[in-house]
């Protein structure tokens, strides 16, 4: 398939491109006025009747298919309803199969491209917006008892809006029900974000399918907000172990440096990494938690008409309610300090 053809009613805009590993191709189409994401799958392929190959050999590729067909249709009826066009969740839209090929449509997403090091460089409410919206994102999921299984930087889209950034979660291709996880065979995604139970049944070392919940998503974004929050993952024998999952599978535990972030963060994100998934807050609290926070406002941001016994908690509140939430309250706030300082003046 190249640009100008048509799939299932799509038409191609660009010529597809890989994707990471290999396992499938993307590109944008366009269908009714609206351009959305198309997501070719390069594995696995449907043996029609005049496909190459025994009988036997296409009932079971026919049968792999089926199960494929099965686990994506079923994680589009169930995410469908949580997310609306233009929301944070960036579900299936589509899902459809094409000749031997299977195809999945997502809406477009204009992402403004941020690295981990764009993030770093953000002012520290501007963050924190990116790991709440994140966070509810993935509630959502986990109040459904559906895990991601593939969370990473690359997975979480940061857009551009009128006051900032927000994230869109994307990649519900490895999803699951807690609990109940593919085969270990089957399971790809990125080992760098892996938590230590995922690593653990992959590798076949005693983990039970059970020991697999939303815990183990919870493991991937506290090393995710740790490179927001610093710039790197948290540090540990790297020489000796690679990954952050095997450190801690070996006994290793992960701290989150603190050097220039608040200590509440930084407890919160040791939380997360903890061995034991059963000891990790769940995403309703992390997200609860991150709303509860309120980072001080810097001396920078106090305007330089209020006097300065004025500069302490009545105006950090009022600037943290509206000044520095919209222009409305910036003007509030301007109008306060005026008032305040004309009777300081009297």
């Amino acid at each position: 398939m190249k640009a100008g053809d048509v799939i299932n009613g799509y038409q191609i805009l660009e010529d597809f491109k890989v994707v990471g590993a290999g396992l499938s191709k993307w590109t944008y189409a366009q269908r009714g006025g609206r351009q959305f994401f198309i997501k070719e799958f390069l594995s696995p392929t449907y043996p029609d009747d005049a496909a190459p190959g025994s009988a036997k050999t296409k009932a079971k590729k026919r049968a792999r298919c089926a199960t494929f067909e099965a686990h994506h249709q079923g994680l589009q009826r169930a995410l469908t309803p949580l997310s609306a066009y233009g929301g944070n969740l960036i579900v299936t839209l589509d899902f459809f199969r094409w000749g031997a090929k299977y195809y999945k449509v997502t809406e477009k997403v204009d992402a403004a491209g941020l690295s981990t090091h764009d993030i770093l460089a953000l002012d520290l409410r501007a963050k924190l917006v990116l790991m709440k919206s994140v966070a509810h994102s993935l509630k959502i999921l986990h109040d459904l008892r559906i895990v991601h299984g593939d969370l990473k930087p690359s997975n979480i889209l940061i857009k551009r809006t009128e006051l900032g950034y927000t994230s869109k979660l994307i990649d519900f291709d490895n999803s699951y029900i807690a609990a109940s996880p593919p085969p270990a065979e089957e399971i790809v995604g990125t080992i760098n974000y892996y938590s230590p139970e995922l690593l653990g049944y992959i590798q076949e070392e005693g983990v039970a399918p059970a020991e697999l919940g939303v815990a183990s998503d919870v493991f991937a974004l506290g090393l995710i907000y740790c490179e927001y929050l610093t710039g790197s993952l948290p540090a540990f024998d790297a020489t000796t172990y690679h990954e952050a999952a095997v450190a801690v599978r070996n006994g290793e535990i992960l701290r989150m440096p603190r050097t220039g972030v608040p200590p509440v963060l930084a407890d919160l994100v040791d939380e997360m990494l903890l061995a034991d998934p059963a000891s990790r807050p769940t995403t309703g609290r992390v997200h609860s938690t991150l709303m509860a926070f309120r980072p001080a406002v810097a001396p920078a941001d106090i305007p330089s008409a209020a006097p300065t016994a004025l500069r302490g908690k009545g105006l950090r509140t009022t600037l943290r309610r509206g000044g520095a939430e919209s222009g409305s309250g910036g003007r509030l706030v301007g109008k306060l300090v005026q008032r305040l300082t004309d009777r300081t003046t009297k």
